[in-house]
């Protein structure tokens, strides 16, 4: 399968390296600041089954206009879209398949489904979520921590409706009932981390994933491109490629 990757930071090299790894061809980067092998698709005849976008969501029409005109999968790993994107996602998985995530590695889409099953068991805990990045990471709190807020509702009773979402403590107001926590934390060339804290009384529980390197995000978006090539028209999920 012949790769393109939008982007051209550290985590589209990851991806770079990823793609040859797997035995798939790698046919460039695409940036439109001149940092890749691509500018853009539009003036450059390129021949490709897949694309993989790291790049930033203010190119997300540039990276679906590609998918659509070429008729191949798009796998859209960055974060921070507005609602409008969104439903352009979705408009354009009507016509070729599409991945939205929030985050590619394994372990983290495996720890969404104990956080799922762990808030059924345990809806009269404190809920909080903490999350630490390195300090050039843009958007707070991560797309993945906003992910695991949505997880944790959905599993609470009314999907959470009933719940007001704090986003870090200050001032001298004690914790209310029924709130939920989420804190963003920046320094240093931290990975990735999320935790999820449940906490009543004497007793507290703690689900955490901590990324060691970025390659765990790479080596899962090349698999969730591979799981896409020949799939219909429509929006999946990691879920799906990892048969959950």
């Amino acid at each position: 399968m012949k790769i393109v990757v939008y982007g051209a930071g550290v985590m589209a090299q990851y991806v770079k390296e990823s793609v040859i790894n797997s035995g798939n061809e790698f046919v460039g980067l695409i940036d439109p600041l001149g940092n890749g092998d691509f500018k853009n698709l539009k003036e450059n005849d390129v021949d490709f089954d897949a694309i993989i976008d790291f790049s930033h969501f203010s190119l997300l029409e540039d990276v679906l206009e590609a998918g659509i005109n070429k008729k191949v999968p798009v796998l859209i790993a960055t974060t921070g879209h507005s609602e409008a994107q969104i439903k352009e996602i979705e408009e354009a998985s009507k016509q070729i398949p599409i991945i939205k995530a929030t985050n590619t590695s394994v372990g983290v889409n495996i720890v969404n489904e104990i956080v799922a099953f762990a808030t059924k068991l345990l809806k009269d805990f404190d809920i909080e979520i903490v999350e630490k990045h390195h300090n050039r990471k843009i958007d707070a709190p991560s797309g993945t921590a906003n992910t695991l807020l949505e997880i944790v509702k959905e599993n609470l009773d009314s999907n959470g409706k009933d719940y007001r979402t704090v986003y870090g403590r200050e001032g001298h107001s004690k914790r209310a009932e029924k709130e939920i926590g989420v804190h963003a934390i920046r320094g240093g060339n931290i990975v990735g981390e999320h935790t999820v804290i449940y906490a009543k009384n004497d007793e507290i529980i703690e689900i955490k994933h901590e990324a060691l390197s970025r390659k765990m995000f790479s080596d899962g978006a090349v698999r969730a491109a591979e799981f896409l090539f020949g799939k219909k028209a429509g929006l999946y999920t990691m879920k799906d490629v990892l048969g959950l």
